[in-house]
C-alpha cells in the first residue's frame, strides 16, 4: 500500500522537495552566495529539528541531514560552485539561465 498525502504519493512529494533543494542551491550560487554553506545550514537545521531515521520513512520532506548529504554530492556541488565562480568573476547569471 502506498502512503498518500492528499492526492500525491508521498514519494513524489519527497522527490519534488529534493529537486527544489537542488534548484535552490543553483539559484543561491547564481546570486553570488557560496553554495558550500548550504549543506552546513541543513545539518544545523536537522540537529535543531531532531532528525531521526524513523521520521524520514514517513515524511514528505527529507531530513536536514539527508538534504545536506544530497546537496554535498560532488557532481551537484561542482555544478553549483562553477556557477558561483562564474558569477563572482563577473560572468553573470547566464551561467545558470
Amino acid at each position: 500500500m502506498l502512503i498518500m498525502e492528499g492526492s500525491q504519493p508521498m514519494f513524489t512529494i519527497f522527490r519534488m522537495e529534493v529537486e527544489a533543494d537542488y534548484i535552490g542551491l543553483l539559484l543561491i550560487a547564481s546570486a553570488g552566495y557560496d553554495p558550500r554553506v548550504a549543506p552546513k545550514v541543513y545539518e544545523k537545521l536537522g540537529k535543531f529539528a531532531g532528525d531521526s531515521t524513523f521520521g524520514d520513512y514517513f515524511s514528505t520532506h527529507p531530513s536536514g541531514t539527508q538534504r545536506a548529504k544530497l546537496l554535498a554530492q560532488a557532481k551537484i556541488m561542482e555544478e553549483a560552485f562553477s556557477i558561483y565562480r562564474d558569477v563572482r568573476a563577473g560572468r553573470g547569471g547566464e551561467a545558470f539561465l
